[in-house]
């Protein structure tokens, strides 16, 4: 790839007209509600939790039983429970403090943490470095704190396809999330508890909610079922 910087530099001219664009479809899109930005399901002896952004707060979906939270409950069985801590817009730097926060049972040992986070540094532009050194303390503050086996990295939404884009948005998008997903290849190969997974499927119409944005409720079964594949279950 191409060194940051230059793609900064192709990406400065067309600035002002990316933020229009996107305040315009932030304008125009539905506001649709957030269906599981704190839940907690099961009451099995083995803990996992559920850490990340909009896909995790369940945007898009119509009940938390057909959110992320839902399905993976319903796929892991009644030995787990699943807490989730999700918030729309979150990025890595701010996903430590919120699992603080909002985390119930503290004395708890968790068998595993999933994340899926890296949309909104996609949108907001965050450089490569700043997301590798962000991830990297995010994932050993995780590490400790849970004493957890392992760590799913969900690799970053494909912000680049998603269908209330324009194709000038999308085309910036696309490369702003190869640099940010080369990171967290790096991260997951030198941490052998770190599940890196990029999850290959077809984005047809029906996989998105009405905004165009985010997963409808087929899109949340969809991604559970393609990465429960990868989890240490």
């Amino acid at each position: 790839m191409s060194p940051y910087w230059l793609f900064q530099l192709q990406l400065f001219p067309w600035l002002p007209f990316l933020v229009y664009q996107a305040k315009k479809v932030r304008k125009s899109s539905p506001k649709l509600q957030s269906q599981s930005p704190l839940l907690t399901l099961g009451q099995g002896e083995k803990h996992v939790v559920l850490l990340g952004e909009s896909t995790v707060a369940g945007v898009g979906a119509s009940s938390a039983s057909t959110t992320l939270a839902g399905n993976f409950f319903r796929i892991f069985g009644d030995t787990y429970q699943i807490e989730t801590i999700g918030k729309k817009g979150l990025r890595v730097k701010e996903a430590f403090s919120l699992y603080l926060e909002h985390k119930k049972l503290r004395s708890r040992k968790s068998e595993g943490v999933i994340l899926f986070l890296g949309a909104n540094d996609c949108f907001l532009l965050t450089s490569p470095q700043v997301f590798r050194r962000e991830l990297n303390s995010l994932i050993q503050q995780i590490q400790v704190a849970t004493d957890t086996e392992w760590i799913y990295l969900a690799a970053i939404p494909p912000v680049h396809l998603f269908p209330a884009f324009s194709e000038q948005i999308r085309s910036f998008l696309y490369r702003q999330r190869e640099y940010l997903q080369r990171e967290m290849e790096a991260i997951a190969a030198r941490i052998p508890q770190v599940i890196f997974h990029q999850i290959p499927m077809d984005l047809q119409p029906e996989f998105f909610s009405e905004d165009g944005v985010h997963p409808s409720d087929l899109g949340y079964q969809k991604i559970a079922e393609l990465a429960i594949e990868k989890m240490k279950i």
